[in-house]
């Protein structure tokens, strides 16, 4: 990626993860302009982190196996599919919850809801893929180390 791609990246994935503890911890029976704001922004922020990060997904610092890279991208491309296709029935059960009142609306609404981090856990796991030849590793420290 290049300086300025690597840059927006960060900024998308800071400003999305901020948005997304937003509406995660911050209910809509607390307070729920806060709630729909952070909701509305996280999904709005999750289009160009997606396709920055699909953009990318050829190319690994710790890995070059072509192949793998590229049936990841394209687990990644599904996966964008599936969160962005969620959008339209969970607008449409919001609607039908707030708007025309019909009952059980509000819990098929809540079923999208989780559906999205669902699909967000799922396009991120599978960075394991670029990641795949790092090791970390936590070490005890070095005997002398510790006497001193």
């Amino acid at each position: 990626a290049t300086p300025a791609k690597a840059k927006a990246l960060f900024w998308v994935g800071f400003l999305r993860t901020w948005t997304c503890g937003g509406w995660v911890y911050v209910t809509s029976g607390d307070d729920h302009d806060v709630h729909d704001v952070m909701m509305i922004s996280y999904m709005l922020l999750t289009l160009p982190y997606m396709i920055l990060l699909i953009g990318n997904g050829d190319k690994s610092l710790f890995t070059h196996n072509v192949r793998k890279l590229a049936l990841n991208k394209r687990r990644r491309k599904w996966v964008c599919s599936l969160f962005f296709g969620t959008i339209v029935p969970l607008v449409y059960y919001f609607i039908q919850h707030k708007v025309h009142r019909v009952p059980g609306a509000y819990t098929t609404y809540a079923f999208f809801e989780w559906a999205l981090i669902i699909f967000d856990l799922m396009f991120d796991s599978l960075a394991m893929v670029e990641f795949q030849a790092l090791d970390l590793a936590i070490l005890p420290a070095k005997a002398d180390e510790l006497r001193n």
